[in-house]
């Protein structure tokens, strides 16, 4: 089965199970494969119910004007769960809810305002960083983040895959800081009966020269021991 027949599989269940009323189902076949797009659903306003898919994770968001408006929701299955929440925003699509709510920008300026936050990155560099972990760096190095809409963070989860789903879904003018950490231990586990085969990593002078290769600001924690790079501060 090719991704075209999963993701027209996965919107024929979606319209099989959800009344989405005064919706307009768009074609949206050219952005299947491109943009993991399965379900594009459109109301008067501009505004639109979309559902994407990208490997094992799917998520479903309303956007107006092209702008989030909703909060990205993650589910693994298409389950009743799934369509009573989805029912829901059908619901306050209809009721026009979402005409008054705030876009994801109107909430990271008031954010940036209210904190007095300033600005120290931009997707241009997010790409190149990005594109440094990605494609130029040997080992891949253990990260975390934190957006503007979390809580402060006191135990960080650091993981090595950079994709979309793993990485904020590329939402740069969200992500308040990322932390990495150049020098690591890697465990191997070599079954129930042995201890894990601990690899110790060190890349810090290859990400350093890379940092400043692609000009992106970049500093040294002591007390954390990892490296920041500030979205905002």
């Amino acid at each position: 089965m090719n991704d075209i027949q999963t993701f027209q599989e996965m919107k024929a269940t979606i319209l099989s199970h959800i009344d989405f009323r005064n919706g307009v189902i768009e074609d949206s076949a050219e952005r299947m494969l491109k943009d993991g797009l399965v379900l594009d659903v459109r109301w008067k306003g501009n505004v639109h119910f979309r559902f994407y898919n990208r490997g094992s994770s799917s998520r479903y968001l309303v956007v107006r004007n092209e702008e989030q408006v909703s909060a990205s929701y993650f589910v693994r299955r298409l389950d009743e769960r799934f369509f009573k929440s989805v029912g829901k925003l059908v619901n306050e699509i209809e009721n026009g809810d979402f005409h008054k709510k705030k876009t994801q920008n109107e909430k990271i300026m008031e954010t940036v305002c209210r904190r007095n936050l300033t600005s120290c990155m931009n997707d241009t560099k997010w790409k190149e960083f990005l594109y440094a972990m990605t494609e130029e760096m040997s080992t891949a190095v253990p990260y975390d983040y934190k957006t503007l809409f979390e809580d402060n963070r006191e135990n960080l989860l650091f993981g090595t895959s950079y994709d979309v789903e793993s990485f904020n879904w590329y939402d740069f003018k969200s992500l308040e800081w990322v932390k990495l950490k150049p020098k690591f231990q890697e465990h191997i586990y070599q079954g129930r009966m042995m201890k894990d085969k601990i690899i110790y990593h060190d890349v810090e002078a290859e990400f350093s020269a890379l940092m400043k290769k692609y000009h992106i600001p970049c500093e040294y924690d002591r007390n954390e021991e990892v490296y920041v790079i500030y979205g905002y501060r």
